[in-house]
């Protein structure tokens, strides 16, 4: 591994349901539904990245890795108990690959887990080596047709050790891209948050053409909101470093008086202004349709401002909701869970039974994947496990 973890490890049980939904309400949602699986505490992650929303939650806890311990016996209960699942994505508030022996370990069995049920998943990580060893860990995840890896190239090589100190460096990343690729393993390229007025548009659009060049896909990125925490640990590892002059430009794009952090309301958000947002968004969607990528925003923009045709703004064709058959196994079927952008069919949804739609709900209950009984016949989707076509 590149880095050592030098923060306490604490395991812990996980009290409550392993499987969990976006928590975002349907006005102005744009994620899909997803089943979300929270390996550590929130912010529990070595990267130490200073934007990052997870870590300056007000309940996450600094210098402590705490990583639940039961996940698997607990998943796999939820798993038997569901009829119906939307695609799995493996940690959320921490990088699931991080170079911490103890994660990597959950996050093997929790891929091993899926694969036996044949359900669909993705990880988002910073790791290359960690991308890496989930290969060699489990080399069937090669010719697996219902998983994706997104990997984030946040920043240039030079200005990473202020984006995410404690990750893989950006060529490591690259090149780990290059080979999963190669592997005719699916990648998402993300470039978010990028950091406004500390990285310039030539350098992101750069990190894009240098994506494609490496066999990414789909490129996702944002501007990223922040907090006081957030915004506060940014601009002390600027001014530690030699881009303390980009400060002033971070004040302009976010809005922010960096020297008076401290008097803002702890629930005080910095984001860009939406005019900001628009043509920074439009820079990189051209870039990356120019290099033959799709392009989505990540939360802060509707989709209208998408590549068109793309069913999520994940846009990978092999993560589906998979429904259990009489015979007790898993099928995928043509549809992504992403009900608002693009259901098959709104006026039958080929999730409904007997009139019941267990996504209906915003974000769903875990009671709700219960709904969808053993007796349905679902129609395998087109892009099945025979068919789906590897890059």
């Amino acid at each position: 591994m590149e880095h050592s973890a030098l923060a306490e490890i604490e395991f812990r049980d996980l009290k409550g349901a392993v499987i969990h939904d976006f928590p975002y309400k349907k006005a102005n949602r744009k994620c899909p539904h997803t089943a979300l699986i929270s390996i550590t505490h929130s912010g529990a992650c070595v990267h130490n990245c200073p934007m990052c929303y997870a870590r300056a939650y007000p309940w996450s806890i600094e210098n402590k890795l705490i990583v639940y311990k039961n996940l698997i016996p607990k998943l796999e209960s939820e798993i038997n108990q569901a009829n119906i699942l939307p695609p799995f994505y493996i940690s959320q508030v921490s990088d699931a690959l991080q170079p911490v022996p103890e994660i990597r370990k959950i996050t093997f069995d929790i891929v091993r887990l899926l694969v036996k049920y044949k359900l669909s998943f993705r990880i988002i990580t910073k790791s290359a080596d960690g991308a890496m060893d989930l290969l060699q860990e489990i080399p069937e995840l090669i010719k697996y047709p219902y998983w994706y890896i997104a990997i984030t190239v946040e920043a240039t090589e030079e200005k990473q050790e202020i984006t995410s100190p404690g990750a893989s460096n950006i060529r490591n990343r690259l090149n780990a891209i290059k080979e999963l690729t190669n592997a005719g393993v699916s990648v998402v390229g993300r470039t978010d948050p990028t950091i406004l007025g500390f990285m310039s548009m030539e350098e992101v659009c750069g990190n894009i053409r240098q994506l494609a060049s490496a066999g990414a896909k789909h490129i996702i990125g944002s501007l990223g909101y922040y907090n006081v925490l957030s915004m506060g640990r940014l601009v002390n590892a600027l001014e530690n470093s030699q881009w303390r002059d980009s400060i002033p430009l971070i004040e302009k794009f976010y809005g922010i008086k960096a020297d008076k952090l401290n008097t803002y309301p702890t629930n005080k958000r910095f984001m860009t202004s939406l005019s900001t947002r628009i043509k920074f968004h439009a820079i990189l969607k051209s870039t990356a349709e120019q290099s033959g990528l799709t392009y989505a925003v990540c939360l802060e923009l509707p989709s209208k401002y998408d590549s068109s045709d793309i069913k999520t703004c994940e846009a990978m064709p092999n993560n589906f909701v998979h429904i259990k058959g009489n015979d007790g196994e898993f099928q995928p079927i043509n549809c992504v869970a992403d009900c608002i952008r693009s259901c098959p069919d709104i006026q039958k949804p080929l999730c409904a039974v007997n009139g019941k739609i267990p996504f209906q709900n915003y974000p769903y209950k875990l009671k709700d994947l219960k709904k969808v009984k053993n007796s349905f016949v679902p129609t395998r989707c087109q892009n099945s496990e025979k068919q789906y076509k590897f890059h």
